[in-house]
């Protein structure tokens, strides 16, 4: 340790010794310093100076017509691009717009088509169409100001689109307000509309018997126009009917004539006693008769004994068996007779009797009916004709209409009956659902709100409450962790290219790691001066924001210590090579520490190699002193940081004397060549 510290003393004893080397030492102490001094102040709040990026903007809306309201929003966004100092606009035409940002005049050009305004308005008709802004920017010119005039042009469209949107808003929450005044007023109406469906709803049975009694009519269609016919055919029997009634009134003029006849009926009647002794009488006419025949028949007989005798007696017997014929004949007609006139005097009595039991019994009913049929003849049965005749008239005018009337309601009852039904039972379903779901009142105050401020509101219906964790107040002290590593990284390395970091031992007296430690403090030393010059400096020269601005130095110091113990020892057991290595490692870190992008966003290598660089743990250790200090961050970055220390020294311990004298040889062939040190 004493020849570690001897080393150490012996280097600065050198060096104050010489003027020009403690120049050259506090120019490098100072130097990285000046390097992130100058980007810082540089970086410091870029995004303040953007009006200094021209952008040219040529309006060449013609406007458009709204109800009879001419508006033009290429005009109304150019005003306000006029108050806008966001960006450096500049108000050119077309031709010098384009020319200008391809001739690097301007960064980038927003050119309104002259259909602008017409295409935004077209919101009203059936087919709209969006409007279009032609943004143009030449990305060869610088690689940021492409990314600020794209956010530029994203906020005009996007004001244009808020005030559209207000504009947009403000009409539709208006309808909305006078749709609630209206539905207030017309809230009666849509009670009862409701109420009415209600009762349809409830009165659906009764359509649909009615329904089915259309159709059983339907069906009766064919025996109605039967019927019909019937009474067609009864009108053309008028004639006839009068002709029957006529007859009636001359039967009831004959009445008084009908109870004489009547009477003599019953007085015939009274006489049919008589007509039995004429049937008496014939019977002892006939019994007369056979008595003679008798006689005769004896005498026959007695002139058939005397025949022989006398020729006279022939003559009588042959006149009384013709005598006797006759009788016989005579006989046989009147019993004959008799039998016919006892037939007939049953018949005739039976016929009194009948027509005697009608007059006696029947015919005061009946001529009750035929007075009853008269006065019907005279007083109803021309009203009756009238009735037919109307009635025939109808079926043979009405019928048919009623017939179509019929098949149209038969016709709806199976086929629109049904859907009407389910039309008015999901209505009144719907309803009910509304009315537990909806409360009409409060959906009408809803409507009736303030239509300014319900169309401010929808224009940006969300504000950005924006909570910042760890401020800080501009982009140069934001960027200050990054450039003060780097100066320090930069610094280690002037270091190693400006210093040697071998020591002469011809003797041998020091053994290798001595050589190592000792050179290796005089470096630190160095270090130091470096990390404390550049963090105060930031302090207090260019006065960068920095929360914890004692542990801002510390870390700084810390850092650059790292930094120039992983320097020093790449270059101690290298040589010239490990030189080469740190700037190596410079390139590979910018990338991959996330110190100015985040690593996300870079490629897969880098992202692979980033626990692995010394940078990403020393910009994030510097950020939290500058933003605020997470402990266990801090502790983390320290542990990692000191792991770089500690394989620097495995690394040095290892390999410095195995390669010592190959890297000596190495280094002398390259100095004979005269061009390298």
């Amino acid at each position: 340790m004493r020849k570690i510290w001897r080393i150490y003393r012996t280097d600065w004893k050198n060096i104050f010794s010489v003027p020009s080397v403690v120049l050259l030492i506090a120019a490098l102490m100072v130097l990285p310093s000046a390097y992130a001094w100058v980007n810082i102040k540089a970086m410091w709040d870029p995004y303040s100076n953007t009006s200094g990026i021209k952008v040219a903007v040529a309006n060449e809306d013609e406007g458009a017509e709204i109800q009879g309201n001419k508006i033009n929003v290429g005009n109304d966004t150019v005003k306000n691009l006029k108050k806008n100092h966001n960006l450096g606009w500049v108000f050119v035409t077309r031709s010098e717009a384009e020319k200008g940002v391809e001739k690097g005049k301007y960064y980038a050009y927003l050119i309104i088509p002259k259909d602008f305004s017409k295409k935004i308005t077209s919101i009203l008709e059936i087919n709209p169409q969006k409007p279009k802004i032609i943004f143009g920017v030449n990305e060869k010119i610088n690689a940021v100001a492409p990314k600020i005039t794209s956010s530029g042009a994203s906020s005009v469209t996007a004001q244009i689109s808020q005030t559209f949107v207000k504009t947009v808003g403000d009409a539709i929450f208006s309808g909305f307000f006078k749709a609630g005044i209206e539905l207030e007023k017309a809230l009666p109406s849509i009670h009862n509309v409701e109420k009415q469906i209600f009762e349809l709803e409830k009165a659906l049975p009764q359509f649909e018997e009615m329904g089915k009694k259309a159709i059983e009519l339907e069906g009766k269609l064919p025996e109605i126009r039967e019927k019909g016919q019937k009474i067609i055919d009864l009108e053309q029997r008028i004639p006839e009917i009068q002709q029957a009634g006529r007859s009636i009134l001359k039967v009831e003029e004959s009445l008084p004539q009908i109870k004489e006849a009547g009477d003599m009926v019953l007085a015939i009647q009274g006489k049919l006693a008589d007509l039995q002794s004429v049937n008496d009488i014939i019977t002892d006419v006939i019994a007369n008769l056979m008595e003679i025949e008798s006689k005769i028949k004896q005498a026959i007989d007695s002139a058939k004994d005397a025949q022989n005798d006398q020729t006279d007696i022939a003559d009588n017997q042959e006149q009384l068996t013709r005598l006797y014929e006759e009788l016989a004949n005579i006989h046989n007609q009147v019993s004959q007779t008799r039998l016919d006139l006892q037939q007939k005097i049953d018949e005739v009595r039976k016929i009194i009797n009948t027509a005697a039991d009608f007059f006696k019994n029947e015919m005061p009913a009946v001529e009750q009916k035929i007075k009853k049929a008269a006065d019907f003849v005279r007083n109803d049965l021309p009203a009756l004709e009238e009735d037919i005749r109307k009635a025939a008239n109808l079926v043979q005018t009405k019928l048919p209409e009623v017939e179509k009337t019929v098949h149209k309601a038969a016709d709806m009852t199976r086929n629109d009956l049904p859907g009407f039904e389910a039309k008015i039972r999901s209505a009144a379903d719907k309803i009910r659902s509304l009315e537990s779901s909806v409360n009409v009142n409060d959906l009408i105050q809803f409507l009736k709100h303030d239509p300014k401020k319900e169309s401010i509101f929808l224009a940006s219906p969300v504000l950005l409450e924006t909570k910042r964790i760890f401020p800080i107040p501009n982009y140069g002290s934001a960027m200050t962790p990054f450039y003060t590593m780097l100066a320090l990284w930069v610094g280690a390395t002037f270091l190693i290219a400006s210093l040697r970091v071998d020591v002469e031992n011809a003797d041998n007296e020091y053994k290798g790691y001595q050589v190592y430690f000792g050179r290796l403090l005089t470096f630190i030393t160095i270090g130091i001066f470096q990390a404390a010059i550049a963090s105060l400096g930031d302090l207090y020269f260019i006065h960068t924001y920095a929360v914890d601005k004692l542990w801002f130095v510390l870390f700084s110091i810390l850092i650059g210590m790292v930094f120039v113990i992983i320097t020093f020892t790449l270059c101690a057991v290298f040589g010239n090579i490990g030189k080469g290595l740190a700037i190596i490692f410079l390139v590979l870190q910018i990338s991959s520490s996330g110190a100015t992008f985040p690593v996300s966003t870079t490629s897969t290598f880098f992202q692979m190699i980033y626990p692995f660089m010394p940078f990403s743990y020393a910009v994030s250790m510097l950020r939290e002193a500058v933003g605020g200090m997470v402990v266990e961050v801090v502790m983390k970055d320290v542990f990692s940081l000191l792991v770089f220390v500690a394989a620097s020294f495995i690394l040095a311990l290892v390999l410095k004397k195995p390669l010592s004298k190959r890297i000596q040889q190495t280094a002398e062939r390259a100095r004979s060549t005269k061009i390298i040190q």
